[in-house]
């Protein structure tokens, strides 16, 4: 078989900085999974850089065809997060409309933003969960780039999608996917990947930080700051599950979801114990 060729030279784009460094760092998993948190904390590092959600790899559908594009166009939260990236709206026209690839979109995306904020020397990182759906890709596109697959108790999961305060999902399956697939497609990659992945639960960046927070740098290669994390950066966990689903809403979590869960150490037999009491 021949060998793979090297990741295309990219056009630069007028007004960038330097095109972004192919050593990123993706922050995937399920929604509702601690994404959030994680990504403002590695944003206090120095030099380390994440847009908002970009949601280049999320969508199943071959770049440039008009699916794949129609979601990058008119998405009306992702207008807003080019808003809040500082990347104005003809720029990033400019961009999809002349990068070939996804990994070209991302990269010219990232420069454009380091641009906005007057950098020129970065590292960068991608927070947007719903990526795990294009995690092969990613890897092929970005060699050298490693994943960040953060977990979290299935049942707060559900309860907060059935609370809907950031994603809303009614249907008591439907949030179970949401959980099951993530876990599905990361461990089918971390099989043929496992040294480019760190897997996490969410539970422990809470129980140990900043120690978690410093594992994931050193992954990235890069060193701790002393004072830059305290453990006041976190709160416990609140599992709202217990006020927000009822006892049949924790039977099907547990029947879809509990072997899978107790491989991450949660232990869904106890929590229907809880609710049947």
């Amino acid at each position: 078989m021949p060998d793979q060729p090297p990741p295309s030279a990219v056009p630069a784009l007028v007004g960038t900085a330097q095109m972004a460094d192919d050593t990123p760092l993706f922050i995937v998993g399920c929604v509702r999974s601690g994404t959030t948190l994680m990504r403002d904390l590695l944003r206090r590092y120095p030099g380390l850089l994440c847009p908002e959600e970009t949601h280049f790899f999320r969508w199943a559908e071959p770049f440039r065809t008009p699916h794949s594009l129609a979601p990058l166009q008119g998405n009306k939260v992702l207008a807003m997060h080019r808003r809040i990236d500082g990347v104005d709206e003809a720029t990033y026209r400019q961009i999809l409309a002349t990068s070939r690839t996804r990994g070209e979109l991302q990269r010219r995306y990232v420069a454009a933003f380091a641009a906005a904020q007057g950098l020129k020397t970065y590292r960068w990182f991608d927070k947007t969960p719903q990526n795990i759906y294009g995690v092969n890709l990613i890897a092929q596109e970005y060699p050298k780039a490693r994943f960040l697959h953060l977990v979290r108790n299935p049942l707060n999961v559900v309860a907060s999608m059935k609370l809907g305060k950031v994603v809303s999902v009614p249907d008591i399956h439907g949030a179970c996917n949401y959980w099951l697939e993530a876990v599905l497609m990361m461990r089918a990659f971390e099989a043929g990947h496992a040294p480019r992945v760190m897997q996490m639960r969410y539970e422990d960046v809470l129980a140990d930080m900043p120690g978690r927070v410093r594992d994931i740098l050193g992954f990235m290669g890069l060193d701790p700051i002393d004072g830059l994390y305290a453990a006041t950066d976190v709160r416990a966990e609140q599992n709202r599950w217990r006020a927000v689903l009822s006892a049949q809403d924790v039977r099907v979590v547990r029947n879809r979801l509990g072997w899978h869960a107790r491989q991450f150490g949660y232990d869904l037999e106890a929590a229907l114990s809880e609710v049947a009491a």
